[in-house]
């Protein structure tokens, strides 16, 4: 069975080597930082280590900070120190977990798939998401550019206007999902940023996680990718492969990040840990710190699958973006592996195979949108075809297909293929802002 089939049957039922050694790392000092003095025989998997008793290159490691993940790390750490300095934070993470750690294990309510009422309809609703998804995509835009030239970040109006998202997506999360669908590849890190943030409330609603925890998560999603405005632009707009080395400097967005976000104070440690940990992955492939699942919260892995998602669905300056279909087969095939198994079959049920917005062409040649999800029949949506055969325009005439209706030719319409929403020549920004 192809990995596509088992998505749709959803439905109906080691660290890579690094190339610096500690002695040539240039290290960023996170002014806000706490560190905790210890000895070295309380140390525990999870701590971070960010200062020693002697100098870094006595030791045979390759950065001058050690996020500990194997016993076999503090047995070095114990034979070359009597103690050391650790990140408080870390610290204080190992025993918060111990007593309540539903951010790191994923202990959320299993998602009721009973279908819902709305508590507000699509055509009411938009109006309210369009102001708030305007106003975010405003914000964030300007907030790169502040990270851009190091300056202050007006984190308040972040929280505002992601609790304006977490509101519309409550009320009804399918305008929303409208809204993100409208791309443009020269704004593409702000608007994935937007994009991410919104999914992320979109899942984390679906997991029935508290109001308090999307509007976290939310931010997290927002401000995953700040790190990228502090790569050189013509390395990260550059279109065709990078280098080796171009890349190793891309992936140091994740880092830059992190201390930004450290840095600026006043904004919460998931927030920064999102933006440090949203390119590990469970196995350890991931970067910069090369972690495992088991340093991973819940969010971390959210922002992860939701990342991934949206950067593979869309069109970047050196590759065309894929249909979601596509996508969701890539998360299906490496979870456990790269993404967290339990989620990402979550996510994909969340999504559906064919998400609302998204393109496809019917058994008879039409192309046609997706306008709802039936919750009984996820591979039979709602749609509204917009083209003939020959993929010329035509009036929109919407179609459920659960209801097997038939074409011209009497021959019964279902989905033939999913697509790419850079396949037909189409504003979709026009259709969606002209739609309710």
């Amino acid at each position: 069975m192809g990995i596509l089939e088992k998505i749709t049957s959803i439905f109906s039922s080691k660290p890579k080597a690094r190339t610096k050694l500690a002695s040539q790392t240039k290290v960023t000092k996170i002014q806000s930082l706490e560190k905790k003095k210890i000895p070295v025989a309380r140390l525990q998997i999870g701590m971070t280590v960010i200062e020693l008793d002697r100098p870094w290159t006595d030791l045979p490691v390759l950065f001058q900070e050690i996020t500990i993940v194997k016993q076999k790390e503090i047995d070095m750490l114990q034979k070359y120190c009597q103690h050391v300095y650790i990140d408080a934070y870390s610290y204080r993470t190992i025993y918060a977990d111990a007593l309540a750690n539903r951010k790191r294990n994923v202990i959320y309510k299993k998602p009721d798939l009973t279908p819902k009422q709305a508590s507000q309809n699509l055509r009411e609703e938009m109006p309210r998401a369009r102001k708030a998804f305007d106003k975010s995509h405003k914000h964030i835009n300007q907030l790169m550019k502040d990270v851009e030239r190091d300056s202050h970040i007006d984190i308040n109006s972040s929280k505002e206007l992601v609790s304006s998202c977490v509101d519309s997506i409550l009320s009804n999360e399918t305008a929303m999902f409208w809204l993100s669908k409208i791309k443009h590849k020269d704004e593409y890190t702000s608007e994935h940023c937007v994009r991410v943030g919104i999914l992320a409330i979109a899942f984390g609603k679906y997991l029935q996680m508290p109001r308090d925890e999307l509007e976290l998560l939310g931010l997290c999603g927002m401000l995953h990718d700040v790190g990228k405005m502090k790569v050189p632009q013509h390395i990260l707009n550059k279109e065709g492969a990078l280098t080796e080395d171009e890349y190793q400097i891309v992936k140091e967005h994740t880092i830059l990040g992190y201390v930004f976000l450290r840095n600026h104070g006043g904004i919460d440690e998931a927030v920064c840990t999102a933006a440090y940990n949203h390119h590990e992955r469970m196995n350890g492939d991931g970067y910069p710190r090369h972690i495992e699942a088991p340093l991973l919260t819940a969010f971390d892995r959210i922002i992860g699958i939701v990342d991934s998602y949206d950067a593979m669905t869309s069109d970047r300056c050196y590759r065309k973006g894929m249909p979601p279909s596509q996508a969701l087969s890539i998360l299906y095939k490496e979870q456990g592996n790269h993404y967290d198994a339990n989620l990402v079959q979550e996510f994909i049920q969340m999504v559906g195979i064919y998400p609302v917005g998204s393109m496809v062409e019917l058994n008879d040649g039409q192309i046609a949108i997706v306008l709802a999800v039936n919750e009984d029949h996820k591979l039979e949506p709602v749609v509204e075809i917009i083209t003939d055969a020959n993929h010329k325009l035509i009036k929109p005439i919407a179609v459920d297909l659960s209801k097997h209706q038939q074409n011209s030719k009497g021959n019964y319409l279902k989905i033939k293929r999913a697509l790419a929403d850079n396949e037909i020549d189409f504003d979709l920004e026009d259709y969606v802002h002209n739609a309710a």
